[in-house]
């Protein structure tokens, strides 16, 4: 019961957590089946900003119990101790919860003289971040990741430049979800860094190291570093091996993706051993042979309802044959309503290496609206079918992850290519009825720019 019904003065914080956890009370019987969609959808987002202003006022509230030293006064050792004991927490989300609390202050203290990391009032604040998890408009993964971030930034900025760049990773954390905020925070601080370039790439290259250690009962812990060109070399030799491959009876792949890369190295291992024969990405596409009806490559049905084409003996459909001719090589076998043979093409690979770097380069990854796939997981989807003469050049292709390529083919959608040379995409009437173009807003490193001076 709130402590003011009793006729008892209280701090409005207390009032106020006091006040919403009778509130929630109140809720723990509700049926959430019986909300509509639209209070649903609205109910979800008003959740996790709750959630996130009250996450900045308990910050804000360790904040002034670690000012006042309280923890150390009720027999704790410290307010990361006492926060570990009392509320069960890891040791390091406890010290991380304190270092967090105070560099959401609003205002620096007298001691705000660089990105330092040490003592636990000092350093950098980041008042930006702070009103926009007081605001509910960005969540505490996004403020975590903005100190650790700003505790990257050169030592050599002032204060006004350190300023100008908490203000642009907030603003960030206001558009991006953590991990793009992340991304983008590297490249602002190699950006911003006074070392060339190549100099932190030596940097990296010089800490690369791989440790297999036998932790005596029967496993083996894998640890290491790498730089970024090592590790997307690596990257690309494990990820085709990766991907998930579902059983013969065509239940679906139950690994985890950590289980599917640990498969993929002692794979790729195996495979070196023998004949070094590793799979490649773009550069040569699987073998297809698909056998399919004139009226099914026509998009036509027959009297006997909607042709299908055949893959190894099954069935498919129509999309799917249409589909699977965006991106590998086909041999296409036409047959007529009898299956007789009509016509047998030649084996085509339609994208080369060439376009596949310009497409990479243009999209990025996936580039549906919203989708974060990177572009080892994408095909080259053709906007105008080439089983219809679309031609196989950039402004007629596009990026898509299997999912999305799946939507494009199925659900409805329609990829056309705007006037400044990107793909834009048409929502089915039943999503939007005014079908308005949307695209996919994912932001890239290399268009970052450095804050003012």
């Amino acid at each position: 019961m709130s402590s003011d019904l009793l006729g008892i003065s209280v701090h409005p914080v207390v009032d106020a957590v006091d006040a919403v956890s009778d509130v929630l009370d109140g809720t723990a019987d509700a049926d959430a089946w019986a909300l509509s969609d639209d209070d649903l959808v609205r109910v979800v987002e008003q959740c996790e900003q709750l959630s996130a202003r009250v996450a900045e006022l308990g910050l804000r509230l360790v904040r002034e119990m670690d000012g006042r030293d309280l923890a150390r006064r009720v027999g704790a050792s410290s307010t990361a101790g006492w926060l570990r004991h009392r509320l069960r927490l890891r040791p390091g989300e406890a010290r991380s919860r304190v270092e967090l609390a105070h560099r959401l202050r609003v205002q620096p203290t007298p001691v705000d003289n660089g990105p330092s990391m040490g003592g636990s009032g000092g350093g950098w604040a980041m008042p930006a971040t702070a009103a926009a998890l007081a605001e509910g408009a960005v969540w505490v993964e996004h403020a975590a990741v903005i100190a650790a971030t700003m505790a990257r930034l050169p030592s050599s900025l002032s204060p006004d430049q350190i300023r100008a760049a908490e203000q642009q990773l907030a603003g960030w954390a206001r558009q991006y979800n953590p991990t793009e905020v992340a991304n983008l925070g590297r490249a602002l601080v190699d950006l911003l860094d006074s070392d060339s370039l190549e100099d932190q790439e030596q940097r990296a290259h010089d800490r690369r190291a791989f440790r297999l250690i036998d932790r005596g009962d029967g496993s083996t812990r894998i640890s290491g570093e790498l730089d970024t060109e090592s590790a997307e070399i690596v990257r690309a030799a494990l990820d085709p091996l990766a991907a998930p491959a579902p059983a013969t009876d065509g239940e679906r792949d139950r690994r985890s993706a950590g289980q599917r890369y640990a498969d993929a190295l002692v794979e790729l291992a195996r495979r070196s051993l023998d004949s070094a024969d590793l799979p490649t990405g773009h550069t040569v596409r699987p073998h297809v042979t698909v056998i399919v009806r004139l009226e099914t490559l026509l998009g036509m049905a027959g009297h006997d309802g909607v042709p299908v084409g055949e893959i190894a003996g099954s069935p498919i459909s129509a999309e799917t044959v249409r589909r699977l001719g965006c991106d590998a090589g086909i041999t296409r076998v036409i047959v007529d309503p009898a299956g007789v043979p009509i016509e047998v093409g030649r084996e085509q690979r339609t994208v080369t290496a060439a376009q596949w770097a310009a497409l990479l380069a243009r999209d990025g990854g996936c580039a549906f609206p919203g989708c974060p796939r990177p572009p080892e997981w994408c095909v080259a989807h053709h906007i105008v079918w080439w089983i219809h003469g679309g031609p196989t050049d950039l402004r007629n292709l596009v990026l898509l992850c299997g999912y999305h390529h799946r939507v494009i083919h199925h659900q409805g959608w329609d990829v056309q290519m705007t006037t400044d040379g990107h793909p834009e995409f048409r929502p089915p009437p039943w999503i939007d009825p005014d079908r308005t173009p949307r695209r996919n807003s994912h932001p890239r490193p290399h268009t970052v720019h450095g804050p003012g001076p």
